[in-house]
């Protein structure tokens, strides 16, 4: 696979459109991505893997490290379109039988919002479920091997927000001189977290950090502005539109309260990612089938990271789910968005071979 960000990816959308060929069978351009149906009669099930990269800049040290300054797959996009090439090779020998497959390879799902465009063009007419995998460590709850399954909020929004204080700068000896940003901002940043601690309901997840910040040039310059970027994570509506009216409420009464300007812009991100719950159960079974079942757990707890997989289950019912792909024992225990993010390969046949157990068997329930 190729390293190549967002949407438009021609050479990796060359490699997987040839590995198809190569498969016999023919690869379809959607909305930045490929489609590629397989049998001839029956309800149609869905398998999508994403392809894009991220801009990070990788430190493996591996004989395939990216040749592609600052950017690698350090998400598993990669291992997710090898385990769907896999499957086109699979039904290649051995066709559905009494359904049909719809393979999806899907760009821009690091923020670009790559599943919509693929919509738009269609993905998903005629498809009466859906199902798909991400590899790595996302769930505390899953040892190395293990299949994670989780009925109903699975992931959540990932919304942004950034802003800025503005003041009117001055000389640091003479702060009563000058309108000063800093002590705003570090309120700010102190604010959200009594907010996040004292305002939603706490028995609920909802995630609110500042993750990046920036006032200044010098020792001895107040700054004219100061400014910020973060991010909150929710699974309920509810919950997604407090985040945004309290935090914009911070950033305005702060300013007020200091005699400052402001700058406030929300964000949206992908919607809560939620499963539908006879899709997931149908599906954790047939992992059950093929993993056997001390391979395959339901988790508890929800993942706070983003997918836009959450897209496709709007539109159709469907599962998606984990393989913790690690291997501590082998060094490769770095987390997912890490520049020495790796997989263990030995574990990667498993998503092709529960994905398409999961097909069969949700073809059958969809018919």
């Amino acid at each position: 696979m190729q390293n190549e960000i967002g949407l438009v990816l021609p050479k990796t959308v060359a490699y997987v459109r040839s590995a198809i060929e190569a498969a016999g069978f023919k690869a379809v351009d959607c909305g930045g991505g490929l489609l590629v149906d397989i049998g001839t009669r029956g309800p149609l099930v869905a398998i999508r893997a994403d392809m894009d990269a991220l801009p990070i800049t990788e430190e493996t040290g591996l004989p395939f490290t990216s040749t592609h300054p600052g950017a690698m797959h350090a998400c598993g996009h990669d291992a997710h379109s090898g385990a769907l090439l896999a499957c086109a090779e699979a039904y290649a020998r051995v066709p559905p039988q009494g359904y049909r497959v719809r393979l999806l390879f899907q760009p821009g799902e690091e923020g670009f919002f790559g599943a919509r465009p693929m919509i738009a063009a269609g993905c998903l007419s005629g498809v009466s479920v859906i199902v798909g995998a991400h590899v790595g460590n996302l769930s505390e709850e899953l040892e190395p091997g293990q299949a994670g399954f989780l009925p109903g909020p699975m992931m959540a929004a990932s919304d942004l927000f950034e802003g800025r204080f503005i003041g009117s700068g001055g000389h640091g000896a003479a702060p009563h001189q000058a309108l000063d940003p800093i002590p705003a901002l570090a309120q700010f940043v102190c604010a959200l977290q009594a907010f996040r601690n004292r305002v939603p309901d706490q028995r609920k997840p909802f995630v609110v950090s500042v993750c990046e910040i920036s006032a200044g040039t010098t020792y001895n310059v107040i700054p004219g502005e100061a400014r910020f970027k973060g991010t909150a994570r929710t699974l309920e509506p509810d919950e997604r539109a407090l985040a945004r009216t309290g935090i914009e409420r911070a950033c305005a009464g702060i300013a007020a309260a200091h005699g400052l300007g402001h700058e406030f812009l929300w964000l949206p991100g992908y919607p809560p990612l939620t499963n539908d719950a006879q899709a997931t159960g149908i599906a954790m079974a047939a992992a059950m089938e093929v993993l056997r079942p001390e391979n395959v757990r339901q988790l508890v707890v929800p993942s706070m990271g983003g997918e836009d997989f959450a897209y496709y289950l709007a539109e159709v019912p469907g599962c998606f789910w984990f393989l913790n792909t690690q291997s501590p024992a082998e060094g490769k225990a770095y987390p997912n968005h890490h520049p020495r993010f790796d997989v263990d390969e030995r574990l990667l046949g498993r998503v092709a071979l529960v994905n398409m157990a999961a097909a069969a068997a949700l073809a059958r329930a969809y018919s």
